[in-house]
């Protein structure tokens, strides 16, 4: 049995630009907020910064650190099994595939409902994570 085939290598390559996000996301400033100085009558003074995830999001920011690292794991989870179960009934492979599908539309949702901050980061991972639903099959 080997366990590198390839839904697994993309699954892994998956986790892998997902951790790098991630990393890039806690030590890096890379999102732009503007904050406001003054706000007097008519007069109002704003600037734009650069903040880690943490400065702009708090401790939810943690939520959007860790989400993409679960579901690539999931990810790499589900294609090893697929593949260590093809001498099973087909009902156990089927399941193992449809939780790869199943990340991969989780995935797909997160990046879209947060590619105007965070989402565009975690574009690679995703695709990857599809790449790897359809070498699952």
């Amino acid at each position: 049995m080997t366990l590198l085939h390839k839904s697994t290598i993309l699954a892994g390559l998956s986790h892998i630009t997902a951790m790098l996000a991630g990393l890039l996301l806690l030590f890096f400033p890379v999102i732009s907020e503007f904050e406001q100085i003054t706000d007097s009558g008519n007069f109002t003074q704003q600037f734009q910064t650069n903040k880690t995830i943490f400065e702009a999001l708090g401790p939810q920011g943690l939520f959007v650190i860790i989400l993409p690292w679960v579901l690539s794991g999931v990810c790499i989870f589900s294609s090893i099994m697929a593949k260590a179960a093809s001498n099973d009934p087909k009902t156990l492979i089927l399941r193992w595939k449809s939780y790869s599908w199943a990340v991969s539309v989780i995935f797909v949702v997160f990046i879209l409902v947060s590619i105007s901050s965070v989402g565009m980061f975690y574009i690679p991972s995703g695709f990857f994570a599809i790449a790897s639903s359809f070498y699952n099959r």
